[in-house]
């Protein structure tokens, strides 16, 4: 493939990661407006934020086995189309019933867009490239992930909600002429080796492993959003404000540490980096608690993004690498798979950490978390085996 092809296509990828979750969290700010507006309250606001997880987790499963047998084409376009019908879907909404069904539209659209995009790159880039290749994508998550809500607060405010939606669609609708048009210059012959059989794929221990880790990460990163907030509100009067701020801080490290993991993975392997990324979690985590004042949460904040880049960025090449070893061409199977860990991960840490913190409190909490991860870490070190050569630890 040429090289300015592929530059081309890795701009659309990163740039449908990025808008998708852009998308994502424009509706959090608006949650009080649309509350007011459809007659829904707390319990219905996480009953819409939840239901993006489960159309991811239903949707993926089946994009998976389509990118298996027919490719990856049309997935990826269909996503990002469907991103922005999706999109006008929320403009249109008139009950809390039409929210709930294009929120999990979205997440459906989402399952597309990730696993299609991971598949080309996997399947389009050489390994010694990927791990630096993802990197940049995470970066587009990240950017999405911060621009969001400010985004959708912002412009709601002064032009309303349907603005809001608005200018999104019309960029997804012109990403995916642009899609399109690269996608049809790929080379052909995605399918030249039969692939293998998917139970065996399934029930790899390298993959169940990175899949695990995945879904830890999404848990870690989902549990501190219910308790952390109400924890600097109530200890230290914090705002609304100056919350949003320190959580941006974990999304502004999030996306400056991935094209690093990206390179840790290519340079030392997936689990090297995984284990130095996740090892500081257990110190980092219960200071949280300790601190004397909110703005000494923010360092803790920018290093856990990193932490978390650093344990979740490796596991995407190193899912690739594992394929290279049985068909080298289920590359949408597991990245399938590895979003179906991130949903589950993020469906369960919210409801987990806000259940223990409302039981037994931050403090213990936090610990608790630690105390897992700590012994997690030595199971890491027999999974240095699953790429290979590429891992050096």
């Amino acid at each position: 493939m040429a090289e300015r092809v592929r530059r081309a296509l890795l701009a659309v990828i990163v740039a449908g990661v990025c808008l998708d979750t852009l998308v994502y969290g424009l509706v959090i700010p608006m949650l009080p407006q649309l509350g007011g507006e459809l007659g829904f309250g707390q319990i219905g606001a996480g009953v819409l934020l939840g239901s993006y997880a489960f159309g991811l987790c239903v949707a993926t499963p089946l994009i998976g086995l389509g990118i298996r047998r027919w490719g990856y084409r049309i997935p990826l376009i269909g996503g990002i189309a469907g991103l922005a019908a999706v999109t006008l879907l929320f403009v249109i909404a008139d009950s809390f019933t039409a929210m709930i069904v294009a929120r999990t539209l979205q997440g459906a659209t989402s399952g597309a867009t990730w696993t299609a995009g991971l598949a080309v790159i996997a399947n389009h880039w050489p390994a010694h490239e990927r791990g630096r290749t993802m990197g940049m994508v995470m970066t587009g998550f990240a950017v999405g992930l911060m621009a969001g809500p400010p985004l959708g607060g912002f412009v709601s405010d002064l032009l309303g909600i349907t603005a809001a939606f608005l200018a999104p669609a019309a960029v997804a609708l012109i990403l995916t002429g642009v899609a399109g048009f690269v996608l049809l210059r790929l080379p052909e012959g995605e399918h030249s080796q039969p692939a293998g059989p998917l139970g065996r794929i399934l029930t790899d221990p390298g993959i169940l492993g990175l899949a695990v880790v995945v879904a830890a990460v999404a848990a870690i990163m989902g549990l501190l959003e219910p308790t952390l907030p109400l924890f600097l509100e109530s200890r230290f009067n914090s705002s609304a404000g100056a919350i949003g701020v320190l959580f941006g801080l974990i999304a502004v490290a999030f996306g400056l540490g991935s094209p690093l993991a990206g390179y840790s993975g290519d340079r030392w392997g997936p689990v090297a980096t995984i284990r130095r990324g996740a090892a500081p979690l257990v110190l980092l985590l219960p200071l949280f608690a300790l601190a004397p004042g909110a703005w000494w949460t923010a360092p803790l904040f920018a290093a856990t993004g990193l932490c978390c880049a650093l344990a979740l960025g490796p596991a995407l090449p190193g899912l690739a690498a594992r394929i290279d070893q049985h068909d080298g061409q289920s590359y949408g199977i597991v990245y399938a798979l590895f979003n179906l860990a991130f949903a589950v991960g993020l469906l369960l840490g919210p409801v987990v950490g806000a259940l223990l913190a409302e039981a037994v409190g931050l403090l213990p909490t936090l610990l608790l978390t630690a105390i897992a991860i700590g012994a997690c870490l030595p199971t890491l070190r027999r999974l240095t085996w699953i790429d290979g050569a590429q891992v050096r630890d």
